[in-house]
């Protein structure tokens, strides 16, 4: 009885669903993943391009500042006026004095005119004791304090930063050289050395006011959730807020760009918000998709269902009218492909099985008539049984007892030939029928042949075996080896057991048989039976057994020409006819 949950149209709508969601759920995930990482990728390369513009942005003002720098350094005439200022105050003041101004005019002719009081607010030109000095101001709110180079030399950097070579960027600090206020500067250290000795003949400071990098930076606009950090080559870190620089480390997944000149390093934080947002629309269209894709699943199955669970129900449906006795064609599930196949093979089925009833009910009609001609002829040897008996008396009454010994064993052949049709009998009862038959053949041959039985166990003579088996081997024994030997002959049935077998071996001493005849024998291709007993030859003998117990079992051959024939039966020792 098929339940509704193991039909095979559930389990193709199961199937096809499942495939179709599993298939919607990958395809959802990978699409996922890949648009979140094309998205980030994306916002990622766009957020590098945007930082790196600003930082080249930031770079080349800072370029610009170096590039001054190196002039000072470079330059004869404030070359000349750090090596001999000093001594010309020693010697003559107002020489000094001359010679001071003339280089602040030279100074301050080049920091007006290469552009860079703009980003550079304050230029220091200093003695390395800091007790002669230039400086160049930007102009506008930018103030001063008296002795400004010995107060610069007074900072807690200037030890530091004078001392390495190049350049080093600590970032935003708070003005040294203002009065009051708590404006904050990015200061710019140098020493100057002598072109021809490499001494120190002074040094040079620069500040860049913060907001000349706060207000590139302002041109970024920032979400809550992004962020921006510098990092000063001197290793210190700095956050925007909007306003300022605030000492801070950096957070995050940060995508960051070195400024070449300066080696700043400029990082950015992209909008984790920004980028759900824009998932958010790419997640719509992956929905959209899984939806088509288990569409597509439902329009599948319905497909499946009409064009393979639809015509199986019907195969079922004929195969059960065919269960129930309708062995008629039905040409309906004969269709054009694979399952019309079967269904062709299910029709061509019904009607063979049809023929072979029919062919089994003719087979039982004449297997009945065989039986009833079987059981009139069986009315030929009673009649014949009954002469027999009637002569057997007259022989006895005449006294000729061989008549009477023949005529019995005739009688009881007769008797057991006419009795039923049982199959298997003892071994005791198959003696005595082989007895009576060789009595007949002993009076025949006057007396020129014997029959001896070996039995290694009495209890062995219970043994089933099939019945009319032994005689048709004796008659073959006598009639073709020992009669064309044309003397004497002896048969000796030797009974034992071998294992879990039981051996019968009937041998006698005539002429013998060659393999070839031996073959042939089995195969039932030689007629070794006399026309009494002509329907159980040796090969039916041997068919019987094998059809009875078994194909181990039947008839071995073992023989010499010239010398003996031994027919060996090979049966099983413990048998019961209901294990058939």
């Amino acid at each position: 009885m098929r339940t509704k949950k193991h039909t095979l149209r559930n389990k193709i709508i199961i199937w096809a669903l499942g495939f179709a969601l599993i298939l919607a759920l990958l395809v959802a995930a990978a699409s996922f993943s890949l648009s979140f990482r094309y998205l980030k990728k994306n916002q990622q390369q766009a957020a590098l391009t945007n930082i790196q513009l600003l930082g080249n942005e930031i770079d080349d003002e800072i370029r610009a500042a170096m590039t001054f720098a190196n002039w000072v350094c470079l330059d004869s005439t404030l070359g000349g006026y750090l090596l001999n200022v000093e001594n010309y105050y020693a010697t003559n003041e107002q020489a000094g004095r001359k010679l001071s101004v003339t280089t602040w005019d030279h100074l301050n002719n080049e920091y007006n005119i290469v552009g860079v009081r703009d980003i550079v607010n304050r230029i220091i030109v200093s003695t390395p004791s800091g007790d002669q000095y230039l400086q160049s101001l930007s102009g506008g709110d930018t103030q001063s304090v008296a002795d400004t180079a010995h107060k610069i030399m007074e900072s807690e950097y200037f030890s530091d930063l004078i001392s390495t070579r190049g350049y080093t960027w600590i970032g935003p600090i708070i003005n040294p050289l203002m009065n009051s206020g708590n404006d904050e500067v990015i200061p710019v250290f140098k020493t100057v050395q002598s072109p021809s000795s490499y001494e120190t003949i002074g040094w040079i400071y620069m500040d860049i006011p913060e907001s000349r990098i706060t207000s590139k930076l302002k041109s970024f606009n920032l979400e809550d959730d992004e962020a921006l950090f510098i990092t000063f080559s001197g290793g210190n870190t700095f956050k925007f807020d909007g306003e300022n620089l605030i000492r801070a480390d950096k957070q995050g997944e940060v995508i960051s760009y070195v400024m070449p000149s300066c080696d700043w390093e400029i990082s950015y934080l992209p909008s984790e918000k920004a980028l759900r947002n824009r998932m958010k629309y790419y997640g719509l269209v992956i929905f959209m998709i899984v939806q088509i894709i288990v569409l597509a699943g439902a329009l599948l199955t319905f497909l499946l269902h009409r064009t393979i669970t639809k015509p199986v129900l019907q195969i079922v449906d004929r195969l059960d009218l065919i269960g129930a006795g309708d062995f008629s064609r039905d040409e309906k599930i004969e269709w054009d492909n694979e399952l019309g196949d079967i269904g062709k093979g299910i029709n061509n089925l019904a009607e063979n099985v049809s023929a072979l009833m029919e062919k089994r009910l003719l087979d039982e009609k004449a297997k009945q008539d065989l039986e009833y001609r079987v059981l009139q002829s069986q009315i030929n040897p009673h009649f014949l049984y009954n002469t027999l008996n009637t002569i057997k008396w007259m022989a006895t009454i005449q006294g000729s007892d061989g008549i009477a010994d023949m005529s019995t064993a005739l009688s009881r052949l007769m008797k057991n030939i006419a009795k039923g049709t049982e199959n298997l009998i003892t071994l005791r009862d198959e003696f005595a029928l082989v007895d009576d038959y060789f009595t007949i053949m002993k009076y025949r041959y006057g007396g020129t042949i014997s029959l001896d039985y070996i039995t290694d166990d009495e209890s062995l003579l219970d043994k089933k075996i099939n019945r009319f088996s032994l005689q048709p081997i004796v008659e073959n024994a006598i009639f073709h080896g020992i009669e064309p030997k044309g003397n004497s002959g002896k048969i000796v049935i030797h009974t034992l057991k071998k294992g879990d077998k039981l051996l019968i071996e009937v041998t006698d001493n005539g002429v013998g048989m060659s393999d070839e005849a031996i073959e042939s024998v089995l195969n039932g291709e030689s007629k070794t039976s006399t026309e009494f007993f002509k329907q159980v030859g040796t090969y039916n003998v041997n068919q019987r057994i094998k059809y009875t117990f078994g194909e181990e079992y039947g008839i071995e051959i073992t023989s010499k020409l010239g010398e003996y024939t031994t027919m060996r039966f090979v049966l099983p020792l413990d048998y019961e006819e209901d294990k058939k």
